[in-house]
Formats: C-alpha cells, sequence, structure tokens
C-alpha cells in the first residue's frame, strides 16, 4: 500500500503574534507515529468497505455467501433425503430442477422462503427436490454434493448454499474448494462422510431416476424450474404456474389443503 509522504512543518511566517512551544513541535518520533495512526486507520477503513460489499453475489472459488441466511431459512425443520418438511405433511410439493438454472436461483432466493414459511415450517407442506443435469458439467457435480448431503438429512441445505453461490452457467463454478466450503459451512454435516457419499454408485443411480421421472412429466422438452403438487401419498399433478411469486403457488396448495 502506498503511503502518502509526510513533510517536516513548515516555519511560521515572520510577525506570528504566537510562537510555537516546544510541545507542539513534529519530532521525527511524532511523524512516525503519525503515519503509523493513520495506515491502521486506512486499513480499517478498507476492510469496512470490503465487508460490506461482500453481501451479494458469488465469492472467489473456494469461499460461499449466505450461510448465516441458510441456516435461518432452515434450522428445526426436518429433512429425510431430498425432502424438506414433515413426511406426514399433508401436501406435497415437488420442485424439478438444475443447479445451473438462472430461475431456479430466482425461485429459490426469493419465492422459496415465503413457501418455507407460510406451508412448510408450518407443518402443511412438504417439499422434494428431483435434481437435473442437462445445462452442463457443474450441474452434475453440484447434484451430486446435494444428493450426497441428503444421506444426512442436509440436502436442503446444500442446494440452497448452492443456488445463493450459483455462477455463470458451465463457467467451472462448482469447483472442489468451493463444493468443500459449501459443506463445512453447513452445520452438523461431516465432511469427510459427505465427501466419500458423492463418489457413491447410490449417488450416481440418483441422478437418471429422477432424469426418468421427469420425461415421465415433460417429455422430452425437459424445463427447469418445473413443479409436481398433490396429496401425499397420493398422484401428483403438473402445477401450471404464470410467474415465481408465492402468489403462483398458494391457489394450489390452499385448494389441497382445504380437502
Amino acid at each position: 500500500m502506498a503511503r502518502e509522504a509526510v513533510q517536516a512543518p513548515r516555519p511560521r511566517p515572520h510577525g506570528s503574534h504566537r510562537s510555537a512551544s516546544a510541545g507542539s513541535r513534529l519530532t521525527p518520533r511524532r511523524v512516525l507515529v503519525i503515519v503509523a495512526v493513520g495506515a491502521i486507520v486506512l486499513a480499517a477503513i478498507l476492510i469496512g468497505v470490503s465487508l460490506a460489499g461482500s453481501g451479494g453475489g458469488k465469492q472467489a472459488s473456494g469461499s460461499v455467501t449466505g450461510a448465516v441466511a441458510t441456516e435461518a431459512l432452515l434450522g428445526g425443520i426436518p429433512q429425510q433425503g431430498l425432502s424438506l418438511g414433515r413426511l406426514n405433511a399433508p401436501v406435497t410439493l415437488v420442485e424439478y430442477g438444475d443447479l445451473q438454472c438462472p430461475i431456479c436461483r430466482a425461485y429459490t432466493v426469493a419465492t422459496l422462503p415465503t413457501l418455507v414459511r407460510d406451508y412448510v415450517r408450518t407443518g402443511k407442506v412438504r417439499l422434494e427436490f428431483r435434481g437435473l443435469a442437462f445445462l452442463g458439467a457443474d450441474s452434475e457435480t453440484a447434484l451430486k454434493a446435494v444428493i450426497a448431503a441428503g444421506v444426512q438429512n442436509k440436502s436442503w441445505n446444500m442446494l440452497d448454499l448452492l443456488y445463493r453461490n450459483q455462477g455463470e452457467e458451465n463457467s467451472g463454478w462448482a469447483t472442489e474448494s468451493t463444493l468443500r466450503a459449501a459443506a463445512a459451512a453447513i452445520p452438523g454435516l461431516y465432511v469427510g462422510r459427505w465427501l466419500d457419499d458423492r463418489g457413491s454408485s447410490a449417488t450416481q443411480n440418483a441422478i437418471p431416476t429422477m432424469r426418468a421421472r421427469a420425461r415421465n412429466l415433460m417429455g422430452s422438452q425437459i424445463r427447469t424450474p418445473t413443479f409436481e403438487v398433490g396429496r401425499t401419498g397420493g398422484s401428483l399433478q403438473y402445477l401450471p404456474i404464470s410467474s415465481l411469486d408465492s402468489s403462483a403457488f398458494t391457489p394450489a396448495l390452499d385448494q389441497l389443503l382445504a380437502r
């Protein structure tokens, strides 16, 4: 960091009616103290600016943002595998998503919190994620991280964190260091076990199974996000939505809950 040169104080103009006292003169030692204090203050300002600007967007590879928000959203809600909420909740809402899909990210960040607050946390609706990986290599890499976290019932934590830290499509954003940082940021997730489960046959086999379900619903025109809804334990139906606002979901959910 460059420093501005400190010059010795200029003599007062002749004729000044007040002479400087010995205690007010800047000695070399005082100059050094002033420089040091100034450097500390400047460093504090720069750190503050850096922290203030780190609240949004994806950080450099190897770090993740949003862990506090993710925990606030999901903390205390039961999970099992790729489901979120009480298993015996009367209604089930299924999301088909690709972790590289920017619209899926918009739904997760802007709409999901309202649905979780009003329906999942209250025990009315359980959510189920069926991941797809058709946009590129990062899609499959991130999806395996989510499925593996589901072995420890932390899939929705991983899902939310990776959507929050989503990078440009097929830019290589789902790096090993970023995935490990996400795993380390999830309370209660044993990272060593998660690493083993990412490479397991169960994780690998789950991907084509979810893809087959998507094709049964959407045919050859796979698109994300797509939703199914129905009474828990019964048949699920395609849910057409006009927007990703929470109000687009509430009529169908409320109608099913009224049965």
